[in-house]
């Protein structure tokens, strides 16, 4: 009688154990997350203000209209636009691509982010160092990495680096606010091992955002790796 009770404490044991693998699907929204940053950035990442005398409005104005819009850059394969992240027990994670309908997701995520004060600040102190950051981007000396950081491609002076490095935090804070949010939307507690699972995409997101708004002859790494030109 006790083996028949042992026995059957262990066949439950293994049944509750089995139960205890639990899979959450996370959907990840690649281009409504683009459309969210590029939107985020407008609102809230802009240059310190400098006066414009007339004359020089006009002649940028008429710039404008010479060079026209901008080429879109790099041509490279696109991922399919609405992905699943499947998270599972012991850090497992499969990312497919899945369809998902839905037309306010954008405009959802732009919501959680600005509810966010520190990543709204983010956003604001990367504007007061637009013109340094450009300038060393023009130099080359830094790149756009496919990571969404900042990657240092020559000698930068000690003004240049602190620059570098500030920027570099607040994009990082900026991205872990777009995996929180990307949680948020589907109802999932923000934890450490949630967000960890969704940041690879967010990062990947906003480094393709980096990769357009790139000027002519800046250094950008492509997804595979690669540093090119722009």
């Amino acid at each position: 009688m006790r083996r028949v009770d042992t026995f059957l404490f262990f066949l439950l044991s293994g049944l509750l154990m089995s139960c205890a693998i639990v899979t959450v699907n996370v959907y990840f929204p690649a281009e409504e997350v683009k459309e969210a940053y590029k939107s985020l950035e407008e609102e809230f990442v802009k240059p310190p203000e400098v006066k414009e005398s007339p004359s020089s409005r006009k002649s940028s104005k008429e710039v404008d209209k010479r060079i026209g819009k901008h080429r879109k850059y790099p041509q490279e394969p696109q991922l399919g636009s609405k992905r699943i992240i499947t998270l599972k027990r012991h850090l497992v994670v499969d990312i497919y691509t899945v369809s998902w309908a839905q037309d306010n997701i954008a405009r959802r995520i732009t919501d959680e982010i600005r509810s966010m004060p520190e990543v709204v600040e983010a956003f604001r102190r990367r504007g007061q160092r637009v013109g340094i950051i450009n300038k060393m981007a023009s130099q080359g000396k830094v790149g756009e990495g496919n990571n969404g950081l900042l990657v240092v491609r020559g000698n930068l002076t000690r003004e240049e680096l602190e620059a570098f490095s500030a920027e570099n935090s607040d994009r990082q804070i900026i991205v872990r606010g777009m995996a929180k949010a990307i949680l948020k939307i589907n109802n999932l507690d923000i934890t450490q091992e949630n967000i960890s699972r969704v940041l690879p995409q967010a990062a990947e997101q906003f480094a393709a955002v980096r990769r357009e708004e790139a000027k002519p002859g800046w250094w950008v790494q492509l997804p595979d790796g690669r540093w090119v030109r722009k």
